[in-house]
């Protein structure tokens, strides 16, 4: 069996590493290391990693960080960052103790990014020997603050590396949030979103939400103006048609959708402040049927809708559901498809609907198709187009966990006989949620009552044999005299 490509490389970069530094085999190195990451990337991760480790020491790429070539530290410095992915907190400080505080102190901003990345292993608070405690106290130090400083009086990418790093803390815990407002960085953080440059300002977007996970950020920047700005741009821009409105548009959008899972809100109390409804409807209804905005507002209508109280707060408002309605009734292809990956988010946000989000969805469901939506919807399943057949799977799953929805299933024997009949020739994704279909309506508590006992055993089978079952063809061999 000839050598694995990532073996030869790796015994490369060895002889590499017992030669004398020359500017040729510095060139070397930074394109070794360069494949080696792409392998790391290609995998499989495992042998590629055991390989790399067994023949190369992280003391190695650690000494390597003081090389005399800025590319050559760039690429050692990912590679070193691929590596210590699988490292936890507690091994990473024991072993690499010493070389944290002369990470943070590395001219290099790659190298003072890749330190402050191992600071939030600690997040992941499942592990008991993670010690969260020591972790921050490092990111907290004023060597880390330092570091982080420096890094955010660089260029962009720089900025929002760390920043990705203060949000992830922040998200931890509010005393966190608390040092680092102190340190004027969340200030830094802010200003970015006024920034002239859009795509800075979308970086920032895509923070906000994550921020927001405390009530006590959500506080602090909701009383520096940011969510307010954010909603004057998405009005502001309906007059301005360039490429560089609709790209701050879109993020904006994404920016409010997502505020609906942020812990530390109230969605109902945020969305009725930041009326963002009616500006989704607006741009649901958008005639162009391939216009990014109208499918992402569409896309952004089903993500608030999958928070039952911002779900409620979509239909007090009325706007941004009708508008769904309108479009769903009246589109085709790839247009409905997007309405009923909404559909589904607004039917599956919860695993156990009651009250009155579930009222909501059975208010939703017979406005839609004029009150014939399974009916349609079956139609459009059966018509085998994987991405629609999905789509209309996907509604379907939610529906079951509503007691209503469940009946509507079991009255209809169309989808009923549909999904009971196997076809290998259907696409293993629209197969595999044929099954999950069939696996909710089983584990559903009011099937049995909804079925009848053949239908109901029939489904139990589906469900036993798994999504793939193919029925055994018994063969007869001939043997010729």
């Amino acid at each position: 069996m000839s050598e694995k490509e990532y073996v030869k490389n790796i015994k490369l970069i060895c002889e590499l590493l017992q030669s004398d530094p020359t500017p040729g085999v510095i060139l070397k190195l930074r394109e070794s290391f360069e494949t080696l990451s792409k392998q790391l990337k290609a995998g499989p991760f495992l042998e590629v990693f055991e390989a790399t480790l067994s023949n190369i020491p992280f003391s190695a790429l650690f000494s390597l960080l003081a090389a005399p070539d800025n590319k050559l530290i760039v690429t050692v410095a990912e590679v070193t960052g691929q590596l210590l992915k699988p490292v936890t907190w507690p091994m990473v400080h024991q072993t690499f103790e010493e070389y944290i505080i002369q990470g943070l102190a590395h001219p290099h901003p790659v190298v003072k990014a890749l330190v402050l990345r191992q600071f939030l292993k600690c997040e992941q608070k499942a592990d008991p020997l993670c010690d969260i405690g020591m972790a921050m106290d490092y990111l907290l130090s004023e060597e880390s603050v330092s570091a982080i400083k420096t890094l955010l009086a660089g260029n962009e990418s720089q900025r929002f590396r760390v920043y990705d790093v203060v949000a992830a803390a922040i998200k931890d815990s509010d005393s966190s949030f608390e040092f680092f407002r102190q340190e004027g960085i969340v200030d830094l953080l802010l200003k970015e979103g006024s920034a002239k440059d859009v795509l800075v300002a979308m970086n920032f977007y895509e923070l906000v939400p994550t921020l927001c996970e405390s009530s006590v950020p959500y506080e602090y920047i909701e009383s520096a103006g940011v969510f307010k700005n954010v909603l004057e741009q998405v009005q502001q821009a309906k007059t301005d048609d360039s490429v560089t409105s609709s790209l701050l548009r879109l993020s904006a959008l994404k920016l409010f959708s997502r505020m609906a899972d942020a812990k530390g809100i109230s969605p109902a109390s945020f969305y009725g402040k930041y009326a963002i409804a009616p500006e989704l409807a607006e741009l649901v209804l958008l005639p162009e049927p391939r216009s990014d905005l109208k499918i992402t507002a569409i896309t952004c209508v089903g993500t608030i809708g999958n928070n039952p109280e911002a779900l409620e707060y979509l239909a007090s408002e009325k706007t941004a559901l009708e508008a769904l309605v309108t479009v769903y009734n009246t589109s085709i292809g790839q247009l409905r498809v997007e309405c009923l990956r909404a559909i589904a988010c607004i039917f599956g946000y919860s695993t156990t609907p009651s009250g009155a989000a579930s009222q909501i969805c059975y208010e939703l469901y017979a406005k839609l198709d004029d009150g014939k939506f399974l009916v349609g919807l079956t139609k459009e399943i059966m018509k085998g187009f994987e991405e629609s057949c999905v789509a209309g799977l996907a509604v379907i799953q939610k529906l079951v966990h509503h007691a209503w929805g469940l009946h509507e299933i079991a009255s209809y024997q169309n989808i009923v006989n549909f999904l009971l009949m196997r076809d290998s020739s259907r696409a293993k994704v629209a197969q595999q949620w044929q099954f999950s279909v069939i696996e909710s309506i089983v584990k559903a508590p009011e099937a049995k009552s909804e079925f009848d006992d053949e239908t109901f055993a029939r489904l139990e089978r589906y469900a036993r044999e798994g999504p793939y079952y193919a029925v055994a063809t018994a063969r007869v061999a001939v043997e010729s005299s």
